[in-house]
């Protein structure tokens, strides 16, 4: 049969297959199963498109979560180094500090020396001074010109004289040089010369005073 459109209302002869079984010729209802797969197709182009900007959008939440969760302080900027053969350097030899200066002591010396006897005119009266007890003792008294000596660490008994003209003030104290006990601490002034003879005599424990007044 020649390749061509079919004729209107020509029908095959028996025993031959109907004409749309051949290649190109239409089939009964064509135009809607290509409408069908259109609609199919878009349908799949819109799903995928879906789920590639679904997709692209939680990439790009997580990186921004990442970013603003990451930690803000920076690393150490050193480490040790993994280095075969590698030690730590060991400290160089110690050099020995110099020992500090110390500081050279002497004994207090007095701003004047005591005044046994007045430079000018008659000394009459004569003053005996004394302290008595165990060890030593820091001792202040007033010479001849009523000026205030001190003796510290004076051992004991302990004892000096001084002239006067009868107007010098007279005072002798001892004091223990710390707060033990170390017995009784005496002292007495004897003042002569001048009618009867004035002592006084005072026994302390820590410290002690003795005057003529």
């Amino acid at each position: 049969m020649p390749a061509g459109p079919t004729p209107a209302g020509w029908s095959p002869p028996p025993g031959y297959p109907p004409p749309y079984a051949y290649p190109g010729h239409p089939q009964p209802g064509g135009s809607p199963a290509t409408h069908s797969g259109r609609v199919v197709g878009i349908v799949i182009a819109v799903f995928v498109a879906l789920v590639l900007t679904v997709c692209g959008c939680l990439c790009a939440g997580s990186l921004l979560l990442d970013g603003s969760g990451s930690d803000p302080f920076a690393e150490e900027p050193w480490g040790t180094p993994d280095v075969d053969g590698w030690a730590e350097p060991t400290a160089g030899p110690l050099i020995p500090e110099e020992p500090d200066a110390q500081p050279t002591t002497s004994a207090p010396t007095p701003s004047k020396a005591p005044i046994t006897r007045p430079t000018s005119g008659p000394a009459p009266v004569t003053v005996v001074y004394e302290v008595t007890g165990s060890g030593t003792a820091d001792i202040a008294y007033y010479d001849a010109e009523s000026d205030l000596m001190h003796v510290e660490d004076a051992t004991l008994p302990w004892r000096t004289t001084i002239r006067t003209n009868g107007k010098s003030r007279v005072m002798v104290e001892a004091t223990w040089p710390d707060m033990d006990y170390h017995g009784p601490l005496d002292c007495t002034v004897t003042v002569t010369g001048v009618g009867k003879p004035i002592v006084d005599r005072t026994q302390g424990y820590w410290r002690t005073t003795c005057r003529a007044d």
